[in-house]
């Protein structure tokens, strides 16, 4: 399996349960889910990672989110309905009600997970195991953000937007029918997603408002340390950052596509993206690290509170950052 252009996000799945051909975080089937892999199935070309430990799966399915939960405990889903859990010592598969692949994790509960994907699915997760509930809509859901356990808000595919009002799934209307690729919250009046043409849509309790941004470039991936203070990554090195007021162009030191972003409530930071690109957070600006995990892309990371994040490659690598 191969990446198709990481630069031409929107995607184009085969069959239920088939392998994205195309990946993108970013979803318009004209292009294609053309984000995430370069992926061969072997396993990447690795090279000094003497900081991280990796977890290397048993199959070749790509991850495309994942979430630390606590000091042992761990879940991470991918292609095909891919879901995963990580027991401290080891991620497993457990069973999974749906074959199509599942972009993106929340969990506003520690009990309770939420997790959404290819043609509108949405799965709720407790104790019992995992569930498919009523879509909503039927374009791919990329990205889904609890503000509160009965406040949930999902984006995808030509703008679409979804809520959940602790009840039920419902259809938002969107200002933009453009792909949403991430969204965000702070609170519960004070919501962001990111997509295509640089879009950036902002939510203040009474509804979505396009935000003027400094970039037509697709952005990918957002994540906020506190409300006056948050980044923004895109296609070709695009990098922007929030000051509470205003969205502007950052230095970048690659022109590589970052598929991801996440910060700690400290300094730490990290970018991933294509071709094992791995950045980090230096007195406010972005650096390339000293530790190259793998030359395959990088997707899915999370910055648990210790600090030390996951990313997910799309070969069958998981990394951990140790030190």
């Amino acid at each position: 399996m191969k990446i198709a252009d990481v630069e031409m996000k929107t995607h184009q799945l085969r069959k239920p349960g088939a392998l994205i051909h195309r990946m993108g975080i970013s979803l318009v089937v004209l292009t294609a889910v053309s984000m995430l892999f370069a992926c061969s199935g072997k396993g990447g070309e690795k090279v000094s990672a003497s900081t991280w430990k990796t977890y290397q799966l048993p199959f070749n399915h790509v991850v495309f989110d994942l979430k630390q939960t606590g000091e042992k405990d761990g879940w991470a889903v991918g292609e095909r309905g891919l879901i995963l859990r990580f027991d401290g010592t080891k991620w497993e598969q457990v069973e999974s009600p749906v074959a199509v692949p599942l972009f993106a994790l929340a969990f506003p509960e520690s009990d309770r997970r939420w997790a959404v994907g290819a043609d509108g699915t949405i799965l709720e997760g407790n104790r019992d195991g995992w569930k498919e509930v009523q879509k909503p809509d039927k374009w791919h859901l990329m990205s889904v953000a609890f503000p509160s356990p009965a406040d949930g808000w999902a984006v995808g595919e030509r703008g679409s937007i979804v809520h959940y009002d602790g009840k039920e799934w419902k259809k938002v209307e969107s200002p933009k029918k453009v792909a949403l690729n991430r969204v965000v919250f702070n609170t519960p009046n004070d919501g962001w997603a990111v997509g295509n043409q640089g879009v950036i849509l902002h939510y203040d309790g009474k509804g979505w408002k396009e935000i003027s941004s400094s970039t037509d470039r697709t952005l990918y991936g957002i994540a906020f340390r506190n409300p006056d203070d948050a980044w923004a990554v895109g296609e070709k090195g695009t990098i922007l950052h929030y000051d509470g007021k205003s969205w502007s162009k950052a230095e970048s030191p690659v022109e590589r596509t970052f598929l991801n972003v996440a910060v700690s409530n400290v300094k730490e930071g990290y970018i991933v993206g294509r071709g094992g690109e791995l950045l980090s957070l230096h007195e406010g600006k972005w650096t390339q690290g000293t530790d190259s995990l793998t030359r395959k892309t990088l997707y899915a990371i999370d910055v648990p509170p210790d600090g030390k994040p996951w990313v997910g490659a799309t070969t069958r690598d998981i990394f951990k950052k140790q030190l």
